[in-house]
């Protein structure tokens, strides 16, 4: 009788042990995980240069956008659609961006053939000098850039300037 009344007991404490584990211990919070963003998917700010309404100055705008679009050739494009809906745009009926390629800090910005019409007073082509280049050296890792006319590099170089 002992035998079975110490085997009753030992059984019970056996349930008790593994009730407390299979039910835990503690209270817990049961989270829904919240959906991560793939750094692609994340917002991003693109910014890119116009002139200004005296057309004397820059201007920086800012777009949010898909973080894998924030490249240089899309805030070139993004700078060339802009001018086209200002009121007296800059840059010439039908221009386009070609590509961009940084080698070693240097973005090389490849337009198309229109860009060859773009007026050739001083001050407009500074300002559209100014504009790329700005634009351009808001990456990181753009520290100059080259102006091309399909392929053929038809600016110097230029140094981005200070912040």
């Amino acid at each position: 009788m002992k035998y079975n009344l110490t085997c009753c007991i030992l059984g019970l404490l056996l349930c008790s042990i593994t009730c407390a584990f299979i039910s835990g211990c503690s209270h817990q919070e049961i989270q829904s995980p919240r959906p991560r963003q793939v750094p692609a998917m994340m917002d991003s700010t693109l910014i890119y240069y116009l002139p200004s309404d005296d057309g004397q100055h820059l201007r920086r705008y800012e777009m949010k956008t898909a973080a894998r679009d924030n490249t240089p050739v899309e805030a070139l494009r993004e700078m060339v659609r802009a001018d086209k809906r200002l009121d007296s745009p800059l840059l010439p009926d039908g221009l386009s961006v070609n590509y961009v390629v940084v080698e070693h800090g240097t973005a090389f910005a490849d337009f198309s053939s229109e860009l060859s019409q773009l007026d050739t007073s001083p001050s407009v082509q500074e300002l559209f000098i100014h504009m790329t280049t700005q634009t351009l050296t808001e990456f990181a890792d753009i520290r100059s850039v080259v102006i091309q006319i399909n392929g053929q590099p038809k600016m110097n170089r230029f140094p981005g300037l200070p912040k």
